[in-house]
């Protein structure tokens, strides 16, 4: 893991005023190294919309899993933060989905689990998060970087995209480079892991949620755009050889829907409890297919 990220130092894209400043108690100001390959060169530009998704966090009952092969870890005990929107977020307080996988294959390795999802929140607003302290539901939270965590989750941020303009696929291609180089900075130990969620089902997506009602076209408009996201990390993952979970393929019906029984049925753009389990799975078999803990 210690070269994975080498190919970031060849400088391909211009305009690095395009993506958020870093807080100001950071010691210089961080100008991202570039992917050498951006999203335009491997996927065509698609629409996006402004609107958020948020949703406040809740608690998560471990599902059971088939009892796995104890694997040894290289330290006794490990930090693991995730960073993402809502689809983050609501995976719960300590992650304990994820935490409780983990700990039935590294038995004698104690996990600490950070969740650091913000519900209705871009990727410029995770960039924040890394290195400012920040208050979500009545709670004060320290900056990323500070809990200098082994392992760092970056989920796609594709559930809260851009809004529309000419470039913004890239400009979230460039955010993802962005978050990977501040982490460098400030906590080189960590190693990345980037996510991509479960796939959205247009046909019922935000229905009995809290987003304004929605036509046929206006739910496949966004559900199209948020995939559109979710491969937009998966290509970057794979084009700069970062370690991917990818829930959004296996997660998919035939018919390009997201499938039903991964999705909440109170809002239908969450995750049923289903759909919690089954994503973290993707997450610790990510974990574990890449060494990251040995």
């Amino acid at each position: 893991m210690g070269n994975v990220f080498s190919i970031f130092s060849f400088i391909v894209f211009a305009a690095e005023s395009i993506l958020s400043p870093l807080a100001q108690q950071a010691p210089a100001t961080i100008s991202p190294t570039k992917p050498d390959v951006t999203f335009a060169q491997v996927s065509q530009k698609t629409t996006s919309f402004g609107d958020v998704l948020g949703i406040v966090s809740v608690q998560v009952t471990p599902v059971p899993s088939p009892t796995p092969i104890p694997k040894t870890a290289r330290q006794k005990k490990f930090v693991i933060a995730a960073l993402g929107d809502s689809m983050i977020d609501t995976l719960g307080p300590d992650l304990p989905n994820l935490k409780n996988i983990l700990t039935s294959v590294y038995r004698r390795t104690e996990f600490t689990m950070l969740n650091y999802g913000v519900g209705g929140t871009n990727i410029d607003y995770g960039i924040e998060r890394l290195t400012s302290d920040y208050t979500y539901l009545d709670r004060h939270i320290p900056a990323l970087v500070s809990q200098f965590p082994d392992i760092l989750i970056v989920e796609s941020f594709a559930y809260n995209p851009y809004s529309f303009d000419e470039g913004a696929l890239d400009t979230h291609w460039l955010a993802l480079a962005k978050i990977i180089d501040t982490m460098k900075l400030y906590c080189p130990q960590t190693k990345i892991l980037l996510a991509a969620t479960i796939a959205p089902n247009a046909v019922v997506f935000g229905d009995g949620g809290n987003l304004r009602p929605q036509d046929a076209d206006g739910k496949l408009k966004k559900v199209t755009t948020i995939k559109k996201y979710l491969e937009s990390t998966i290509k970057f993952a794979q084009s700069q050889n970062v370690p991917l979970a990818n829930a959004f393929y296996p997660s998919l019906q035939e018919d390009g829907n997201g499938k039903l029984e991964y999705i909440n049925g109170g809002d239908n753009i969450h995750y049923s409890d289903a759909g919690r389990e089954f994503f973290s799975k993707i997450i610790a078999d990510a974990i574990i297919d890449n060494h990251l803990l040995e």
